[in-house]
């Protein structure tokens, strides 16, 4: 790994969503203008920066610098100082008024913004309640910054930053230190080991509901990654039981109070059996329900008549030959509007493979029937 530190000059591409950057940065130590690329949120134009990577070529742009992590410093000149107040980051200030400020106080501009604010009316067009703004915003800009630096010491990727941001705002440090916890709501494929242990260290009982709870929640997200959208009551309480080392009574008051606050669906099926979804992903599976039974019970729009005879023109244009059972896939889709073909395309002349097709408005529409026969949803 190399560190390189140096002032952002311009900004070439930014994600909205991941602050995924490309920017130029003039590098102090190589007396030159490098482009980076990496995860940069709250940086702008004329932010100073410390940043940890490595070189590597890119096939069309060239020699870039791949950022790992990195960290916002003051700017070391009163010229590069200067251009960060100017940069439109802080509320107030503009290049005319930056460079009053900079000339007015030199060395000590950093200073008299955090700690003597007042000072900044004596400038010309500054007003005593804009010098507060001023100072305001100067410190809140860099507040946002921290937590950037925080959330680094628990290796959550710098790409997770703004989102957390934009969701907690300017308290989001003393939000998560008073509940991790709420991180797993923030951030996919966190680690929870490491959240839980966060919690635990800063005082959180092990057997606290929002402990509880998070637990629950995350096992829950854990089985979207394996393709299921909800997961036996059974399983589920056994898999938090082990996950917290915690009592299974405790696992059972958090799914009732999630259920009750309405952020988990207990779904009792024809068989007994209990199946718990997110939220969220119960309302989508409903919703694809929905849309198959609607689109079932509409009229068939696409049906082509005779299509045996269709069948064979493409047979011989093409001069291949179907198989029956490609020929029966061929013919269910054609009479109706729903139908599910599993089995891998290689299989077929091995007829690995089965053809679906049923009046779905038979079934239970809150049933979706991509996940109906499964163990773990």
């Amino acid at each position: 790994m190399e560190e390189l530190s140096g002032e952002v000059l311009g900004i070439i591409y930014q994600n909205e969503v991941n602050s995924y950057t490309i920017a130029e940065m003039y590098v102090d130590e190589l007396e030159k203008i490098e482009t980076i690329v990496g995860y940069l949120p709250f940086i702008n134009e004329g932010d100073n920066l410390k940043v940890i990577g490595r070189f590597v070529e890119h096939k069309q742009y060239g020699e870039q610098f791949k950022i790992e992590t990195f960290e916002k410093i003051m700017p070391k000149t009163l010229d590069s100082l200067e251009r960060y107040l100017s940069n439109g980051n802080i509320k107030g200030v503009g290049p005319a008024t930056a460079k009053k400020i900079v000339e007015k106080f030199g060395e000590n501009t950093v200073d008299t913004i955090k700690y003597a604010p007042e000072e900044l009316a004596k400038v010309k067009g500054i007003t005593k309640s804009k010098a507060i703004e001023i100072s305001e915003s100067f410190i809140e800009a860099w507040e946002v910054w921290q937590i950037v630096v925080f959330l680094d010491k628990f290796n959550i990727g710098i790409e997770n930053a703004k989102r957390i941001f934009d969701k907690l705002g300017i308290t989001a440090i003393t939000q998560i230190e008073e509940n991790p916890y709420i991180l797993i709501d923030l951030v996919r494929g966190i680690d929870f080991r490491q959240i839980d242990k966060m919690a635990l260290d800063i005082g959180i009982d092990e057997s606290s509901l929002k402990r509880i709870t998070s637990g629950i929640k995350y096992a829950l997200i854990q089985t979207t990654y394996n393709g299921h959208a909800c997961v036996l009551l059974q399983n589920l309480e056994e898999y938090v039981v082990n996950l917290l080392d915690v009592n299974i009574d405790f696992v059972e008051d958090g799914i009732i109070n999630l259920k009750a606050k309405g952020e988990i669906v207990i779904e009792e099926r024809d068989d007994g059996l209990e199946w718990i979804y997110l939220e969220s992903f119960y309302n989508t599976e409903l919703a694809i329900s929905n849309r198959l039974v609607k689109l079932d019970n509409s009229k068939n729009m696409k049906k082509i008549k005779g299509i045996d005879e269709e069948i064979q023109k493409v047979e011989k244009t093409n001069i291949i030959e179907l198989s029956e059972k490609q020929k029966e896939a061929i013919e269910a889709i054609n009479e109706h509007n729903v139908t599910i073909i599993t089995g891998g395309p290689r299989n077929w002349k091995n007829n690995n493979y089965k053809i679906y097709y049923r009046n779905i408005s038979k079934t239970k529409q809150k049933n979706c029937a991509c996940c109906s026969n499964r163990e773990s949803g």
